[in-house]
């Protein structure tokens, strides 16, 4: 006597594979975009907050060099004894945006880490700083602009997919009167963090 036995047999097909499979890419796809957007705010958000940081560092120099503002006056005698202040020395008119003079270990260039560069040999952000008369001879405000050039673009040379950083970033133009990016008919190459603040001649005793 034979017995046929039919066993039940269970499995996937060929197609519910490729199915299967469909949709783990799709998934995967879509962890990977949120993890690259994810990462790509973290970097905006970093560099934010390292230029805001930089900005108020020299909203600090500036508040310590009106400190050196020995008499009051536009001549070049009262305002000689400071660093960056000196700019307004002689002249009723607002300075435009300028370049401030290097100061060691005082830098108007940072490396990515926010750090002074005074050698200017990886430099990722740079400060300008405008000066205007508030009250003649006693009174001044400061604007202090900190840029740095956008994901994408080196000063000089061609736009590429990679983060501008290190080594990539070198030779960044940080010359107010020839930095890029202050055209508005064009997109910007550049972020920037504004800031302002004002500076007043003290009497002091003696003077």
């Amino acid at each position: 006597m034979s017995r046929m036995s039919q066993h039940s047999q269970s499995g996937f097909t060929l197609v519910e594979v490729m199915i299967a499979i469909g949709i783990m890419t799709v998934g995967s796809l879509g962890i990977l975009s949120m993890h690259h957007a994810v990462s790509g705010a973290n970097r905006s958000a970093n560099e934010m907050n390292t230029a805001i940081a930089i900005t108020e560092k020299w909203l600090e120099r500036i508040d310590r060099d009106s400190l050196a503002w020995s008499e009051e006056g536009v001549n070049s005698s009262a305002l000689q004894s400071t660093a960056y202040l000196s700019e307004l020395a002689g002249s009723l008119e607002p300075t435009g945006w300028v370049t401030p003079s290097t100061t060691n270990p005082e830098s108007y260039a940072f490396d990515y880490r926010g750090r002074d560069d005074p050698d200017l040999s990886d430099v990722k952000y740079c400060v300008n700083l405008r000066m205007s008369w508030l009250r003649q001879g006693s009174s001044a405000r400061v604007d202090i602009r900190t840029f740095w050039y956008r994901e994408g673009y080196v000063h000089g040379g061609a736009n590429h997919a990679k983060w501008v950083s290190g080594s990539d970033f070198r030779g960044a133009n940080c010359d107010a009167a020839t930095a890029d990016g202050w055209d508005l008919g064009q997109a910007p190459n550049v972020n920037v963090v504004f800031a302002s603040t004002v500076v007043r001649w003290l009497r002091r005793e003696g003077t």
